[in-house]
């Protein structure tokens, strides 16, 4: 089998959504995890359909006359282009908009405005080819906080304390025997009959 040929050309992004980011760390739970360190990413009508030309030259001067070239974006269901960036190996330098590297433990969430900078790599193995966008660097102009479930609510309240509580789990163990009568009185006259 013939060995991987790559073709670098250089690219940094003006800014972008983020969709679905692994770049804090490399994605490796769920049914299509690649241990790889990835995002999508959306922008504007202009600057998608400028990328997508410069992303199109190279496929053409790298593949000319050459079919089913893979390229490195799909339509969303909301019907906007989404471009796909992968790092083959190492994980991109993640930094703040003033281009200081991030602190240990943020995430880059989806919704962050980002811009990237790395290379758009033309290559071919064998009888597939394409062209895929490895990022070197992501620099985050607004981070996404994400909704964080638990804290929604703000300050604690007044009511239900969990480590009061200690749950039945003899539930069904006991049965209770009741006859019909104290069963229908204990329901009152609110109780649905049939």
């Amino acid at each position: 089998m013939a060995d991987k040929k790559f073709k670098y050309v250089p690219f940094v992004t003006e800014v972008m959504t983020a969709r679905y980011p692994k770049l804090s760390e490399p994605d490796t739970k769920g049914e299509y995890a690649d241990g790889k360190y990835k995002t999508e990413a959306t922008a504007d009508e202009d600057y998608t359909e400028r990328f997508q030309e410069a992303i199109q030259a190279v496929a053409d001067a790298s593949f000319a006359g050459k079919k089913n070239v893979h390229l490195p974006w799909k339509e969303t269901k909301e019907g906007a282009i989404a471009f796909n960036f992968k790092s083959p190996k190492k994980k991109p330098q993640l930094t703040d908009a003033k281009g200081k590297a991030l602190k240990a433990g943020t995430i880059v969430r989806g919704g962050s405005s980002i811009r990237i900078a790395g290379v758009i790599a033309a290559w071919e193995k064998g009888a597939k080819r394409g062209v895929s966008l490895w990022p070197d660097a992501v620099r985050v102009i607004k981070l996404s906080e994400g909704f964080d479930a638990a804290n929604a609510f703000g300050g604690a309240e007044e009511g239900f304390d969990a480590d009061e509580y200690e749950p039945n789990t003899s539930f069904g163990d006991d049965p209770i025997e009741t006859d019909a009568d104290e069963a229908t009185a204990m329901a009152g006259d609110d109780a649905f009959k049939l």
